[in-house]
């Protein structure tokens, strides 16, 4: 089959369309994140109410020397040691969710439990996921650094030739984010079909369908954020009975008590965000990594039967 971008740009949709399932799967999972998210952000809160105390009590006395205001960095240490471990469990779920999503466009007749495992190929998405993000984040630092010590000799020289330089640098270092991201873009279904790790692999495997496929990821990012927009229509009005929306609006999410009272996790109005949150995210994660799935699919194909 050859690789058509339009084509695979509407994967997800005809995945979840296969597999209702998986929607509800994937939703699920990402619920149990959001309240688990909802409950330590609730206890991060509570903290940082404790330490307002402190601050506004020290307003009145001020302390005498620095020893008297280690509580207030413990109390923020404390506070803030309850989200630590949502960013383990936020790449573990991801992880399985991707890989899901990838086993479901090349794999379509393990459907059971919304194609979602728990097994080496997440270990293996999990791991190639961080090293690949990792990698990128170098990368960018080091053309972010190229651009600011290009604005420092612009800067020093006077020269009005050297802003130009630097412009052209900033776009630069824009297109080559844009190039990796798309040159990266198939190792998640690599590591998921050929069930091995697949660092690099992608780049040779995306030689020659660039534009296709940034074009692809362009359709399927707009896709998914006309499904954001559409479903904000049915988020924000229970988002405003929270008093999340509320507070926004009112320009009050500083105010810890305030957002304590909102994130409270007996609050039946944040649970019902959550939930409907959940369904969104479950039918976006489809729609913006299936096409890759695709993609993959696509272009082995139509290198296996050039072969033949």
């Amino acid at each position: 089959m050859a690789f058509s971008a339009t084509d695979a740009a509407f994967e997800g949709f005809r995945l979840v369309r296969r597999n209702p399932m998986a929607l509800v799967v994937w939703s699920a999972l990402y619920l149990i994140l959001s309240l688990a998210s909802l409950y330590a952000s609730a206890e991060s809160l509570s903290g940082m109410v404790a330490m307002n105390e402190m601050i506004e009590g020290m307003e009145a006395s001020p302390p005498a020397s620095f020893q008297e205001m280690i509580p207030i960095f413990d109390a923020y240490g404390q506070a803030m040691s309850h989200t630590l471990w949502l960013m383990p469990i936020s790449l573990i779920v991801g992880s399985v969710i991707y890989a899901a999503v990838a086993r479901g466009v090349l794999n379509p007749e393990e459907k059971a439990f919304g194609y979602v495992r728990f097994g080496m190929d997440e270990v293996r998405v999990l791991v190639v996921s961080i090293v690949i993000t990792l990698a990128a984040i170098l990368i960018y630092c080091l053309a972010i650094a190229v651009v600011v010590a290009l604005v420092v000799v612009a800067i020093a020289t006077e020269q009005a030739w050297m802003g130009l330089v630097v412009v052209v640098a900033l776009f630069a270092a824009i297109a080559l984010m844009i190039w990796l991201a798309v040159r990266w873009s198939l190792a998640i279904p690599i590591v998921v079909a050929e069930k091995r790790f697949a660092f690099f692999d992608s780049f040779a495997l995306t030689k020659g369908h660039f534009w296709p496929l940034l074009g692809m990821a362009i359709i399927a990012g707009l896709l998914s954020v006309v499904i954001w927009f559409l479903s904000m229509v049915v988020v924000m009005p229970v988002s405003m009975m929270s008093g999340m929306g509320m507070m926004s609006a009112m320009g009050a999410s500083t105010d810890p008590s305030a957002m304590l009272e909102a994130f409270d996790p007996t609050n039946p109005w944040m649970i019902a965000t959550a939930v409907l949150n959940a369904i969104i995210y479950g039918l976006m994660v489809g729609v913006v990594y299936a096409p890759f799935g695709a993609a993959y699919r696509d272009i082995v194909g139509s290198r296996s039967s050039a072969a033949v």
